[in-house]
């Protein structure tokens, strides 16, 4: 009986075995029939329509997202990320909207970090935010769209991963083993000895730990298809980044150039004036310092050996010279020319 048991067991192991192996046959044809669903124009063109009146209204006062139907989606498994590096003038306010609009679309935070500034730039503080946000893939390119209508986005990286091949072989194995699992279980119930019984339970353990790994995958796998990541670095700024740099000729590149020299220089002087008197405090304490130190080496160097004789002397060249000078200067006026030396006795 448990050998009939044991074939028994290994031909359904292989009739699953051969099952998946259709199965990823299966899933190849269907991705086949995708890739020729895909490369009709009119019905790509038809997969998201949306609609400019459900768009994502600007981020001002009492802002919110339309909830308005969305488009049909497509049968295809894609999992689109987006990059964005946004630019902000109004900071407060671009971060509210941003935090208010998610939640308004249907979509969560998964990630945010707020800095406020603690660095400041040309007397302006520096703040910055980095936001990874989860939107409903329906929404995604109108929430896009809305976040540059108020703020300027200077970088946007965006890519698609299909999975449709991947989520259709494995939804074909999770049901193959659903019903080999099936098929066990009514064996176990008419299993007559304990070896069987262990033996089917066995394999039943493993088939069901099997399916409840594909099922939390292909849970996964809904998540990300159905809500796209968007990943959000805001950076607060006083003038945007040009998009579209026009060609100047040699005139306006000079003129702008001397312009912005001039405004740096201000800048600068500004700058120097302002640190000077944020560091007077450190100078004054400085000089003190350095005054006090001076004072106690002359005081010092009184006790050193000959050190009183040779400031002496160098007093006396000093008044000597000084008295040369004045008998020449008071000889050239009256036309006497004297002899210093006499001068410097005397």
């Amino acid at each position: 009986m448990k050998k009939k048991l044991v074939t028994l067991l290994c031909a359904i192991t292989c009739v699953a075995l051969v099952g998946c192996g259709g199965s990823k046959g299966m899933a190849y044809e269907e991705s086949m029939a995708y890739d020729t669903y895909s490369m009709n124009d009119e019905a790509y063109s038809n997969s998201y329509e949306y609609a400019e009146e459900d768009s994502i209204v600007a981020y001002d006062e009492g802002s919110s997202v339309s909830t308005t139907e969305n488009a049909t989606n497509s049968n295809r498994k894609l999992i689109k990320n987006v990059n964005l590096s946004i630019e902000t003038k109004d900071y407060d306010n671009l971060i509210n909207g941003v935090t208010n609009d998610i939640n308004a679309c249907g979509g969560y935070i998964e990630y945010m970090d707020v800095y406020n500034g603690s660095n400041y730039n040309n007397n302006r503080s520096e703040r910055s935010a980095s936001i990874t946000a989860r939107i409903p893939a329906a929404r995604l390119y109108d929430f896009v769209n809305a976040v540059g209508s108020v703020a300027n986005i200077t970088n946007k990286t965006e890519s698609t991963r299909d999975v449709t091949l991947s989520y259709v072989d494995m939804e074909s194995h999770k049901n193959m083993l659903k019903a080999e699992d099936e098929r066990l279980v009514e064996m176990l119930e008419k299993a007559e000895t304990i070896e069987d019984m262990i033996t089917i339970e066995d394999r039943l353990a493993d088939i069901r730990y099997q399916i409840d790994s594909m099922e939390s995958q292909l849970r996964t796998y809904d998540n990300q298809v159905d809500y796209s990541t968007v990943e959000m670095y805001i950076r607060e700024v006083v003038t945007y980044t040009p998009q579209v740099v026009e060609p100047q000729s040699g005139w306006e590149r000079m003129t702008t150039g001397f312009t912005e020299s001039l405004k740096g220089v201000g800048n600068g002087i500004k700058e120097f004036c302002i640190g000077f008197v944020i560091a007077l405090p450190y100078i004054v304490v400085a000089l003190a310092i350095i005054a006090i130190l001076l004072f106690i080496i002359f005081r010092l160097l009184r006790f050193i050996p000959g050190y009183r004789e040779w400031s002496d002397e160098v007093r006396a060249n000093r008044k000597a010279k000084k008295a040369a000078k004045k008998a020449a200067k008071k000889a050239s006026k009256t036309g006497v020319v004297s002899d210093g030396n006499d001068v410097a006795s005397k």
